[in-house]
């Protein structure tokens, strides 16, 4: 699906491919392009559907690249909360237009959509430079969002660990691997990320406007921040699953020391009852009167003892 949004006399309307070979300001979105649509796409930038394609793939690395008629940048998004996906945008050098190839749903520019005309025409007025730092801003936005919620999974985690039932919580382990596997996305994609903006700022792309240009310092300062961030919080979670994995095993040894002090309670005066349930013509104090009486006696006084001392021992 390709959504085509063109400025014209201080108005954003819905334009059409034309519109992004003329002098107005244009943005096309591309969401999961067919294979028309890429060819199509292709046609217009210079650069071939099976080229754009690939750069679609998840394990595309962030880039900054420059065409005959384009400069085209692959920029890491997080598409799902789990992990990221490229973002192709292409920025013309000769018009002013920008299009943004992507699958699947972004938050980032699903916010973008939803904001007030006056405010996505101040935006357009400025041209597909400015229009690219305020995209690159977004997302660093969805990456706060996200990692934002990704602390609050990590306290939760926290409160099930040190409680004193989280070996009956099943989910634990799953959710601790997930947010794990987030955080490594997350930190790939944002270092990757950084480079692109950096090449930027050194002015790598022939599409820049020189005024907006001091702009991306500041996303490259955020993206570091968030880098820092998504450190802290996958050494946090390390830490976390060392100390989960501790705990169960001393809930482990725990649970061994009460089933052997148990064994033990039972043991000893079974050890008593098959003495003196052997069959031999003579044994001690088997004649006795009351001799039943003091076996179970000598059982109930070991068990007394051995149950005192577990006790003492906290094994019971």
């Amino acid at each position: 699906m390709i959504k085509i949004e063109v400025l014209s006399e201080k108005k954003i309307n819905e334009g059409n491919f034309n519109d992004l070979e003329s002098d107005n300001v244009a943005w096309a979105d591309v969401v999961n392009p067919t294979k028309e649509e890429l060819k199509l796409v292709g046609n217009l930038v210079g650069f071939g559907a099976s080229d754009i394609e690939s750069l679609l793939d998840e394990n595309a690395r962030p880039m900054i690249n420059n065409l005959e008629k384009y400069s085209v940048i692959v920029f890491s998004t997080p598409l799902k909360e789990e992990s990221v996906k490229p973002l192709l945008i292409f920025i013309s050098k000769s018009t002013n237009d920008l299009i943004t190839i992507r699958e699947g749903e972004s938050r980032s520019i699903n916010r973008i959509n939803s904001w007030k005309m006056e405010r996505k025409v101040a935006i357009f007025q400025k041209g597909p430079t400015y229009i690219l730092f305020r995209l690159m801003d977004e997302i660093l936005t969805t990456y706060n969002i996200i990692i934002e919620d990704i602390d609050e999974k990590l306290g939760k985690v926290e409160d099930m660990i040190y409680s004193e039932e989280n070996h009956k919580e099943k989910r634990l382990m799953v959710d601790m691997y997930s947010l794990k596997k987030a955080l490594i996305y997350f930190q790939k994609g944002l270092s990757a990320n950084r480079e692109v903006i950096a090449s930027i700022e050194k002015e790598y792309g022939e599409f820049l406007n020189k005024k907006d240009l001091s702009k991306f310092r500041l996303l490259y300062s955020e993206i570091t921040r968030l880098i820092e961030i998504t450190s802290t919080y996958r050494e946090i979670l390390t830490t976390l699953l060392e100390v989960h994995l501790s705990t169960i095993s001393n809930n482990l040894n725990i649970t061994m020391k009460k089933l052997t002090a148990w064994a033990a309670l039972i043991l000893v005066p079974s050890l008593i009852a098959s003495i003196y349930g052997m069959n031999f013509n003579y044994i001690p104090k088997a004649s006795l009167k009351y001799g039943f009486y003091i076996a179970l006696g000598l059982m109930l006084f070991s068990v007394i003892v051995l149950y005192s001392y577990f006790k003492l021992k906290d094994w019971v």
